[in-house]
């Protein structure tokens, strides 16, 4: 178990891209397909460029095997990033700067980044990692979905200890890949990715899941819980600010209220982001007969052009783009 074993299975079920390769101009164009764009630089005095690169895809998820077998330095090409890349070092060391922060690479600990800052990574002829590329959308939409807001993630550079978790779940994910089980349900690796994500931001350090609320750096209150589980348990009906608080035994003006000191947002709005995640989870799943009217109802939009114009609003594409290309 650990990143050397997902490192083996990412051999054993990925796609060999580069094998070897010498050529720099290749191997750019190879590693920003498969991850993001980016300059390389290579160090003559190391040994010559020959890089590895496998690639697994998922859904909304890759991972990626990459040696480069010289000394090299990554640094922010011209291109828009929309990822976040969770390095696991299997061999070597690596100098990570991200915006302001830097930090060391090793087998013992890994790094994240994210799409928002400059860049730049320096690597010894041993280095070799586990990159695993996670969709901008995708995790800021199960931010969403885990705290009522709606924003950029902002992870601490280095993996706080205790995250070695995500090891498990990415050797799950990877050994499902051309599993006769996906064929037959390709939701699971949707579902192992969310996993992964929520696993992510939970253990992670960053600005959504463990900043302090206005007033409040706890858990939701009792009240606040029980209004939540009211509304996710009735997501597909039609459901009022009213009803929720008469089931909380609670007035509208204190459960706004509550909501507003807790959360930072209100119960309107957070029952909004709950349904569209659930929307999000179903189109992605890409089930036979599914219809996005199908999922607007089931999720409790009874009206399709506010459903398309809001899930657009906060996933950047509609609800059909998204499940014709889950097909």
């Amino acid at each position: 178990m650990g990143v050397p074993a997902l490192a083996r299975l990412t051999v054993d079920h990925g796609r060999s891209v580069l094998a070897g390769t010498g050529d720099a101009d290749q191997v750019i164009e190879a590693c920003t397909g498969a991850l993001r764009p980016h300059t390389l630089t290579v160090h003559e005095a190391g040994s010559p460029l020959a890089t590895r690169l496998t690639h697994v895809p998922l859904q909304d998820v890759s991972v990626n095997l990459l040696r480069y077998g010289a000394q090299v330095t990554v640094s922010s090409g011209d291109g828009v990033l929309d990822d976040y890349l969770l390095t696991l070092p299997v061999a070597g060391a690596g100098r990570f700067r991200y915006g302001d922060a830097v930090a060391v690479a090793t087998p013992e600990r890994g790094v994240i980044i994210g799409p928002h800052r400059e860049f730049e990574f320096a690597f010894d002829q041993d280095w070799d990692q586990v990159v695993v590329r996670l969709d901008r959308t995708r995790v800021e939409s199960v931010a969403a979905a885990l705290t009522g807001e709606v924003g950029p993630v902002h992870f601490e550079l280095a993996l706080a200890d205790g995250i070695g978790s995500l090891d498990g779940l990415l050797e799950s994910a990877v050994s499902l890949v051309d599993s006769t089980a996906v064929e037959h349900r390709p939701q699971l690796l949707w579902q192992f990715e969310q996993l992964l994500i929520e696993t992510l931001l939970l253990a992670q350090p960053n600005n959504r899941t463990t900043a302090p609320r206005p007033e409040a750096g706890r858990p939701v209150s009792p009240r606040v819980r029980q209004a939540m589980d009211f509304m996710v348990d009735r997501i597909g009906e039609p459901v009022t600010v009213t009803a929720v608080a008469e089931a909380c035994g609670t007035s509208v003006r204190s459960l706004q209220s509550a909501f507003r000191t807790e959360l930072a947002t209100t119960p309107v709005q957070w029952l909004r982001a709950q349904r569209l995640e659930r929307a999000h989870a179903l189109l992605a799943s890409g089930a036979p007969g599914l219809s996005v009217t199908d999922v607007a109802y089931r999720c409790g939009f009874f009206h399709l052009g506010e459903f398309g114009a809001a899930f657009r609003a906060r996933y950047g594409l509609t609800p059909s783009a998204l499940l014709s290309s889950r097909r």
